[in-house]
């Protein structure tokens, strides 16, 4: 029953947001045992599992598929953004975590955003004041250089080839095509809009090319990195943020700084979780939740019962409260992460939840006294965040990558070479007392949580992400219980009806949940004090892509709330 309710809704979604509500919902889960791609689009896992048939390993087919992504997704992903790259490395075993994420130019300062004029303007959501120093260049030669076996010319192959043959949009894309261009439409020639066809941004079923793109690309691969640290594609970005009214420099990208960091480690009913550490907080507060949880007998509840609903969103309540008040980039602020990640101190929050009752104030707690317990947790030195892509890769050998990328909303576009300008100083706050306020080379903080879980004795079982800017964390909790606690393969576990809750300034959010979600529970809830928020099942509620080991096969599952696709060989 359950998984059929979950078809239905996939079924309904597409059939509404899609051309190809048939075939995406017949591919939404795929088994396979030499490699798997599990993206957002199609051909962007396509594209991966093409490298990996040509003897590429997991962390090669991951640079193709980013790339791929960069062009069916350009609206989400892409050269002028950033990201995070979660990698198991099958010979050492180790877990690594690659910090690629956008930095603030030299010349920001902590008020930058606090004046009327800018507040007014929007300075950090739209134009060159929004634009942060871009990381994903850097992110993807890294990767490919340290894990990967091929060269960049050959990963990008299939990326090029899908920017000059082109695809035919979707009722998505087209979405936000416009969405993205139209604010940007008085600051551009026409012509000089990648995402506009003649007059008007692409429409559904329309062939659209991407040849500025591809150009790009074989610059790439022709000269490297430097072409866009400090070489012909970076004068061009720079140029173009400042003509938008920026402050970034040539210095700005030379200084750009690529961390290596110890990923987030946790567990979960003995599995062993390792997600992103800061400059993002989703990794250590999707193990925070996952602790306070654990303090409930789940196996008692079905998925969709009142109780579970209710401890989950009560457990997501908590972590946001201390997301708040605790999380930056760790390489500028004290973050106790050793407390926020310990499950003494798990504990002691999962005893403010009540079966009978709701939280009416959230206030947050002191993790700062369980700081130096020890505990299994390591770490290196507010908007909606949709500009986000997530996926998923596996071999054969057992390498493993979890990644997610993002240049948020656009700020502008480089014409001529098909880059979108990201608007990343948006996820900083406006408060300049905030932790969270912009500085020189500071990371905005995130919600992004390229997730890796292995089993109890260390064997390959999960690599799942998430998009969708703070619903990031409660999709990913709601999604690893979903596997751990219920059994449901991939797809179902991510296509599962979702909730989202949150805190801000002490007072909870209502319940926002998805309109699969059953009558009876939302009535249980609210007799227990719950303000019931429901919205279409959509990607409001974030979009993941993941894999899982089930039965010496490797199980991809797919989001139906976007245009998600596993494949595999």
């Amino acid at each position: 029953m359950r998984k059929a309710l979950v078809s239905m809704a996939c079924i309904m979604f597409l059939a509404i947001s899609t051309v190809s509500a048939v075939a995406t919902t017949k591919s939404n889960e795929v088994y396979a045992k030499h490699g798997m791609v599990s993206s957002a689009h199609k051909l962007a896992s396509e594209a991966g599992v093409e490298i990996m048939k040509k003897g590429g390993n997991a962390v090669d087919a991951a640079v193709a598929t980013s790339l791929a992504l960069s062009v069916v997704e350009g609206h989400f992903t892409g050269i002028g953004g950033g990201g995070f790259m979660t990698i198991r490395d099958a010979k050492s075993g180790e877990v690594i975590f690659l910090d690629y994420r956008e930095m603030a130019p030299a010349a920001s300062t902590r008020d930058m955003y606090a004046s009327e004029k800018a507040k007014t303007e929007k300075w950090k959501s739209i134009g060159g004041m929004s634009a942060a120093v871009p990381g994903w260049v850097a992110g993807m030669f890294y990767a490919l250089d340290k894990y990967g076996t091929m060269s960049f010319a050959d990963v990008a192959t299939p990326a090029i080839r899908i920017a000059e043959e082109g695809w035919v949009v979707e009722p998505n894309q087209a979405k936000w095509y416009a969405e993205m261009s139209l604010p940007l439409v008085d600051y551009y020639k026409i012509e000089d809009l990648p995402f506009f066809n003649g007059d008007l941004p692409y429409q559904t079923g329309e062939h659209i090319v991407r040849n500025d793109l591809a150009k790009t690309y074989k610059l790439l691969a022709e000269k490297g990195p430097d072409v866009f640290y400090s070489g012909e594609i970076g004068e061009a970005f720079v140029k173009e943020v400042n003509r938008l009214g920026g402050i970034m420099t040539m210095e700005d990208l030379k200084n750009y700084e690529l961390k290596v960091r110890k990923p987030i480690e946790g567990t979960y009913r003995g599995y062993k979780i390792f997600s992103a550490p800061p400059s993002s907080s989703g990794g250590t507060h999707i193990v925070q939740a996952l602790n306070i949880i654990e303090n409930f007998p789940l196996d008692q509840w079905t998925p969709d019962s009142f109780e579970r609903q209710h401890v989950t969103a009560e457990a997501i309540r908590l972590v946001f409260a201390d997301r708040e008040k605790y999380m930056a980039d760790s390489d500028f602020v004290e973050v106790p992460l050793r407390g926020l990640a310990n499950k003494d101190y798990a504990k002691k929050l999962a005893q403010q939840i009540k079966i009978d009752s709701i939280l009416s104030i959230i206030e947050p707690g002191d993790p700062w006294e369980y700081e130096n317990q020890k505990v299994a947790y390591f770490a290196g030195p507010n908007g909606l965040g949709s500009g986000t892509t997530h996926f998923s890769v596996a071999d054969a050998d057992g390498n493993i990558v979890a990644c997610t990328n993002t240049h948020n909303y656009a700020a502008g576009f480089v014409p001529k070479y098909g880059i979108v300008i990201n608007n990343e100083m948006d996820d900083f706050s406006e408060d300049p007392k905030s932790v969270n306020a912009p500085e020189p080379g500071k990371r905005p903080l995130s919600s992004m949580a390229p997730t890796i879980i292995l089993t109890p004795d260390d064997r390959p079982f999960m690599t799942v992400g998430c998009a969708g800017g703070w619903r990031i964390i409660s999709a990913l909790v709601q999604i690893i219980s979903n596997v751990i606690d219920y059994n449901m393969d991939m797809a179902e576990a991510i296509n599962y009806p979702r909730m989202y809750a949150y805190t801000v300034s002490g007072k909870p959010s209502p319940y926002i949940a998805e309109d699969q979600m059953p009558e009876p529970t939302l009535k249980a809830l609210e007799v227990i004090g719950e303000k019931i928020d429901i919205r279409p099942y959509s990607d409001y509620f974030g979009t993941s892509q993941g894999i899982i080991y089930k039965n010496d096969l490797m199980n991809g599952g797919a989001d139906c709330r976007r245009l998600g696709v596993p494949v595999g060989f």
